[in-house]
Order: structure tokens, then C-alpha cells, then sequence
């Protein structure tokens, strides 16, 4: 195919929904801004269209993750909850991109309830262990850092569960939850990472599905607005999918 990281998460949600996705490997040739070509370069493929398209005739398939949620869409490098909302691309307004971006908006904001809200549970870390990890990172003198807040952000009120465990609960506001597939020789482990950004601390995780319930929120998929949503489930499709890639280049 030849386009944009739009075109190419619109042709792996087209594969997913027919249940054809893996069946054989998808090639790209890059067209487009730099900014529109941000996921294509994370994985690997070549900037000048002829070394892509030589990728494509004589390259090697290598199997890669994806982010699938529980309303049928994908995302090819990660997801971004704000708590000042969505961000609206720039440029003019209107088109195909944003007619497209409302259209997928529509098909996901099926609002599902999680399952698993506890009482008593408490914040956890990466390696599930509750407390000691709140903060994320410490100070030269071994204490827990405090993250001060960046000027002019805003907070939502999410619950937030890593596989099972609590990161995040509506008493406590949250300003930033980002979401990311590792590229490069971590891309394919089937985990995604986490950063969940509370006023005064930081937190990270490692976990295979996230799940995110609100009032309502709005996020962001690989930069593309979408919702706002009550509920929203994120899990890591391993190895799902292929991707014709220069072989000297797959093989480091």
C-alpha cells in the first residue's frame, strides 16, 4: 500500500474487522508529511520510497503488536487520555482526514462498563507491588521525587486498571494516561507500557490490557481523536500482524 500511518491503521482496521489480519504481510510505502509518517518510521520502514518499495518486493515479514479496544478499533502505537481533552489536529478544517476522524468517533463510542471495580484496592506499580512505586522515579537523596504539573494542564477523574490492578481511582484526579507499543527490539513482546501522571506523582507499568472508566472522556489514537467514552478497554494483539521490512534492517 502506499499512503500515510492513517492509511495503513485504516487498511489494519479493515483486516481486523473481516478477520483477515496476519494472513499475509502488509507493505508500505511512506507518502506524506513527516508528522503524518510518525509511526512508520517507529517500525522501521525506510523513508524514501524506493528503498520502501524494495522492502516491499524483496523484504522479510516481521511480526508485530497492536492495540485493539473493546469498540473494534486500532491503534498502531499507542493511545493518549488528557485531562484538557482531545487535541484537535491543525490545518483546515474539514476534509476526508476529519470527516474520517468523526466517522471512526461514532463506531467506538460504545460505552461498556468494566468488570472488575473493587473496593480496598489500592495503587500498584509495575511489578504489582502497591506504595512504593506511586511516585515512579527518586530524588539524588533516594526519596520519592515529587512530579510538579506542567503549566496550564487540566485533571479528569479516571479509574485506571493495569491487568487487574489499580493504578488510578476517581478520588484522585489523573492529568495524563499514555499508552505505547515498544518499537525497535522490544516491538512484539506482547505488553504495552504505561505512564499514568497524577498532580505530584508519576507512575509506570508494563501489562498486556488497560482498562479506563470516567465520566467521560475523550482520547487520542495515534493522534486521531476519538470519543468522548465512559469505558474503554485496551488489549495487546501479539504478534498479529506482519510487516514487509529490509532484511539487513530486521535482521539487526
Amino acid at each position: 500500500m502506499i499512503g500515510s500511518d492513517l492509511a495503513l491503521q485504516r487498511v489494519l482496521q479493515a483486516l481486523y474487522r473481516q478477520r483477515e489480519l496476519g494472513a499475509d504481510p502488509v507493505g508500505l510505502v511512506p507518502v506524506g508529511r513527516p508528522e503524518e509518517l510518525a509511526a512508520a518510521r517507529a517500525l522501521g520502514v525506510p523513508g524514501a520510497p524506493v528503498a520502501a518499495a524494495r522492502a516491499v518486493l524483496t523484504g522479510a515479514a516481521r511480526k508485530l503488536d497492536l492495540l485493539v479496544d473493546d469498540g473494534g478499533g486500532v491503534a498502531l502505537g499507542g493511545v493518549r487520555i488528557s485531562g484538557a481533552g482531545t487535541r484537535r489536529p491543525g490545518g483546515r478544517p474539514g476534509g476526508w482526514r476529519s470527516l474520517w476522524a468523526k466517522l471512526a468517533a461514532a463506531e467506538q463510542a460504545t460505552a461498556l462498563t468494566p468488570d472488575r471495580i473493587g473496593p480496598g484496592m489500592g495503587p500498584e506499580g509495575a511489578d504489582g507491588a502497591g506504595g512504593s512505586t506511586r511516585t515512579g522515579r527518586t530524588g539524588p537523596t533516594g526519596r520519592p521525587e515529587r512530579i510538579e504539573p506542567a503549566r496550564g494542564e487540566h485533571s479528569a477523574r479516571l479509574r485506571v486498571e493495569a491487568d487487574g490492578r489499580l493504578l488510578a481511582d476517581v478520588h484522585r484526579p489523573v492529568r495524563v494516561v499514555q499508552v505505547t507499543l515498544p518499537s525497535g527490539a522490544a516491538a512484539g513482546e506482547g505488553v504495552m507500557e504505561i505512564v499514568v501522571r497524577a498532580p505530584g506523582a508519576l507512575l509506570r507499568a508494563r501489562a498486556a490490557s488497560i482498562s479506563v472508566a470516567g465520566r467521560g472522556f475523550g482520547y487520542e489514537a495515534d493522534g486521531r481523536p476519538v470519543g468522548p467514552v465512559r469505558a474503554r478497554t485496551w488489549t495487546v494483539h501479539a504478534g498479529c500482524w506482519g510487516l514487509l521490512l529490509p532484511v539487513t534492517q530486521d535482521a539487526s
